[in-house]
């Protein structure tokens, strides 16, 4: 049977894998790479297998006499299992919708394109000091995203807007502003469970 720290190991490697996935498939967003996203999937067959292990592990953990605490610590880390796992699978949610655009060859405006590379960057520096935080046992980085002023669901709800006005004059195109408005949201719900993710770092003991 693992033992907590081992455990604890583990999920600093889903941490790993899971931003690693969330860079490729931007850069394959940004370079219309097909094969990339292709490997980015093969990664996230791999996230699901790490998320059933794991949580398999703390269940059985969980069944032994434990100090309340490691109680406690148990459902925290099963819960930041959970939440990296539902990343990945909106990150499958974005690839399934940037393969059908690169292969019907839909293209952004210039002003959707800068707005959803904004919430990207915003989203892939929550994870990544999420990933900090698991990797170097420091919560200054976690603490770091709940301070940034730069909310993902604020940013989303101001893009959608931008987007409706844009549509309206013609500017976008029906079926590319669809794909626009699906990865605004998918990526927020990413910037969701990270916070998500964020609660449970600094509820550990």
């Amino acid at each position: 049977m693992k033992s907590l720290a081992n455990i604890r190991s583990q999920i600093k490697e889903m941490s790993r894998l899971t931003l690693s996935m969330l860079k490729n498939t931007y850069d394959g967003f940004i370079k219309h790479d097909l094969d990339m996203l292709s490997g980015v999937l093969k990664d996230e067959d791999r996230l699901n297998e790490m998320e059933r292990s794991l949580t398999l592990s703390l269940v059985e953990i969980s069944k032994e006499k434990l100090a309340a605490e490691d109680k406690k610590n148990i459902i925290l880390l099963t819960n930041i299992v959970a939440d990296l796992e539902q990343i990945g699978d909106y990150i499958k949610d974005m690839i399934e919708r940037i393969e059908i655009k690169i292969e019907e060859k839909l293209l952004f405006s210039d002003e959707a394109l800068e707005e959803y590379k904004h919430l990207y960057d915003v989203v892939e520096t929550e994870l990544a000091d999420v990933d900090k935080s698991l990797r170097m046992g420091d919560r200054n980085y976690a603490q770091r995203v709940l301070c940034d002023g730069q909310h993902a669901d604020v940013l989303v709800e101001k893009y959608r807007q931008a987007h409706a006005k844009r549509l309206m004059a013609g500017i976008c195109d029906p079926r590319t502003g669809n794909m626009f408005l699906n990865l605004l949201d998918f990526t927020a719900q990413i910037s969701r469970h990270t916070k998500s993710i964020v609660r449970n770092i600094l509820a550990l003991k």
